[in-house]
């Protein structure tokens, strides 16, 4: 083999792994994380247990973007119930309240939403 056709060789070679990494890169998929709970509860109101201390989030976006995504940056989930009266209060976690990075999206968010008891302090 002379000399230039083995240059040839490499440069195709190369020009190919270029081409599987970009169009790799590229492939949209779903890739699910846990992020943490936080409740924003009214004043003197008891801690409430009945809330999970965490939920699925499932992002969906290029391969190579969820690949390097760090789940902690996503949230916590907060979730205000703050304006609610006593009694059973529905809570729901939105998806506009995660930092979600330019170019990925929220799916779903399992549990999205639920009820709990919040009893004010009597004192």
């Amino acid at each position: 083999m002379r000399r230039s056709d083995l240059a040839l060789a490499l440069l195709a070679v190369v020009i190919a792994l270029a081409l599987f990494v970009v169009v790799r890169g590229e492939r949209r998929v779903t890739a699910a994380y846990l992020v943490p709970v936080e409740a924003v509860l009214p004043p003197r109101a008891p801690p409430i247990d009945a809330l999970p201390a965490e939920v699925t989030v499932a992002v969906n976006g290029p391969w190579a973007r969820l690949r390097v995504l760090d789940p902690a940056t996503l949230g916590p989930v907060r979730i205000d119930v703050t304006r609610a009266g006593g009694g059973q209060v529905a809570w729901r976690a939105r998806a506009e309240a995660l930092h979600v990075p330019h170019g990925l999206r929220v799916e779903s968010i399992t549990p999205a939403q639920g009820t709990i008891d919040l009893r004010r302090d009597a004192r």
